[in-house]
């Protein structure tokens, strides 16, 4: 992608992509995911990346410090929290040392590897799962999809099934909150996009994105370029436009509270890179 574009989240500081979740990413290539079985592209993709998740994604500055504020207010520690594509626990693990009782789900046992390795004293649980059929045991307050996790299910029925499955793992008086990149960022895009981006003085990170908009997809193949060689890794971005957001939770008997243009509760425009929405269970 020598093109350049708009960045869609700071979430992926060195490159253009709509960004797998931590470690629950889809990785499914040129393919639509019809013929992979759910997770397996998603493990694949943690798999790929776990050594050099880190670089990719810091796990302190202003975008998490505003995300551990948001949900302060929303629902204060020490509540219980479950993060879907917990990844390396970049989010998780401050989330812990905040007070909250947190718990992550991940399809890449590396990526879980890693978090543990992040995570010396414990303070996050985690479990390998796939999380477009999540079943916990436990009910939870809060349920984090962060960092565009969401839209890396590659078919709707497969991002219904998460939400009903989140409607599910919430306890009573529970919220689930979702951060995804703006549709409109890729949606727009009519032509084959790549931008560079650095991971260290001797290593870069290029990013192929092709867009289809017809099935609202995103397709962007990762080439890492350092002393190790060359490593190619794409996934698959499946994005929801909000109406559509909005149908899918009432079918998985949720209801959308709020949306808001990031962690600093802005109002959403087209212009915005992302989207904040705040859902709970719907009334009887």
């Amino acid at each position: 992608m020598t093109t350049e574009t708009p960045r869609p989240t700071e979430r992926r500081p060195n490159a253009f992509a709509p960004g797998g979740p931590d470690g629950t990413k889809s990785g499914r290539g040129p393919t639509s995911g019809k013929d992979a079985k759910p997770g397996e592209g998603s493990s694949a993709y943690g798999e790929s990346l776990a050594d050099i998740y880190d670089s990719l994604y810091p796990a302190t500055g202003p975008a998490v410090e505003s995300m551990v504020a948001f949900l302060e207010e929303l629902c204060p520690a020490p509540a219980s929290l479950l993060e879907l594509g917990v990844g390396t626990g970049r989010l998780a693990i401050p989330l812990a040392e905040h007070g909250y009782r947190v718990h992550g789900v991940d399809a890449s046992p590396a990526m879980l590897a890693k978090l543990h390795e992040n995570d010396p004293t414990g303070g996050v649980t985690s479990s390998v799962g796939d999380f477009s059929a999540l079943a916990v045991e436990e009910r939870y307050d809060l349920v984090l999809t962060a960092l565009n996790t969401f839209f890396m299910l590659p078919t709707q029925e497969q991002q219904i099934n998460c939400l009903r499955g989140i409607h599910d793992a919430l306890a009573d008086g529970g919220v689930a909150v979702f951060e995804t990149y703006n549709p409109q960022l890729y949606h727009r895009l009519t032509e084959t996009t790549t931008r560079v981006g650095h991971l260290a003085p001797d290593a870069l990170l290029l990013d192929t994105i092709q867009v289809n908009q017809s099935l609202q997809s995103a397709l962007v193949v990762h080439t890492i370029m350092g002393p190790g060689g060359l490593r190619k890794v794409p996934e698959v971005s499946r994005y929801a436009w909000p109406a559509e957001f909005d149908v899918m939770a009432r079918l998985a008997g949720l209801r959308v509270t709020g949306r808001w243009a990031g962690w600093d509760r802005g109002p959403v425009t087209d212009q915005a890179e992302k989207h904040v929405y705040v859902v709970e269970r719907q009334s009887v």
